[in-house]
């Protein structure tokens, strides 16, 4: 049996020292870059694209767009990641709640996220106390996604779409709702339904 496909192989164009936004000091980077290839039996052979580019910080490993190299203004960055963290926590709340059903590893799902990603610290209370107001929010996923979607590269995209996944299925079951939600917020980044589809199908052949 022939087995093809394709997948994006990261490379590195260029390396040096930045004012990392999520660290909030002088840190290493490396300029990355990702192109779409064309796969037998799993080998990268053909290269089909350019997928994208984007800077990795060597401590931390956040990515950001490519101009955050020369970005210098600190109220630009603060104002970007207090929205970054807002839409995090408002997502992966939200993609939680939507089977209607709040379980326990979901909710540790969550806040592990929060916490890997976000710049404030969030306790167990203090989420417990945040599910309640999503809950009685009316606002959808787009009300802080479509704020942030516009400056993040099609890796941090990727990498949202993923948390999403890590909540959905902590809980041993990926819901319909949950699935209509993560291909929603790839509308909402304006990224295309095959490339959402794609990630969705690379995440489950991982975990199996």
């Amino acid at each position: 049996m022939i087995i093809f496909g394709t997948r994006g192989v990261r490379s590195t164009k260029a390396t040096g020292t930045f004012n990392c936004p999520q660290c909030e000091a002088n840190r290493g980077y490396r300029h990355r870059k990702v192109t779409q290839f064309f796969t037998l039996y799993f080998i990268p052979l053909i290269p089909l694209g350019n997928k994208g580019e984007y800077v990795e910080c060597d401590h931390c490993k956040g990515t950001f767009i490519t101009k955050v190299i020369n970005n210098t203004a600190s109220d630009d960055r603060e104002a970007f990641m207090a929205m970054y963290e807002q839409a995090i926590r408002h997502v992966m709340v939200k993609i939680m709640l939507a089977d209607g059903v709040i379980d326990n590893n979901e909710k540790v799902m969550v806040l592990k996220i929060i916490n890997k990603y976000g710049h404030n610290d969030m306790t167990s209370f203090q989420l417990d106390d945040y599910i309640k107001e999503v809950q009685a929010d009316s606002s959808d996923i787009s009300t802080y996604l479509k704020n942030v979607g516009p400056s993040l590269n099609e890796h941090g995209k990727e990498l949202l779409i993923k948390c999403a996944l890590d909540v959905a299925y902590s809980d041993g079951h990926f819901d319909e709702s949950e699935r209509k939600m993560i291909l929603e917020m790839g509308v909402i980044m304006e990224m295309s339904s095959a490339h959402i589809k794609g990630i969705m199908a690379e995440f489950v052949e991982q975990m199996n």
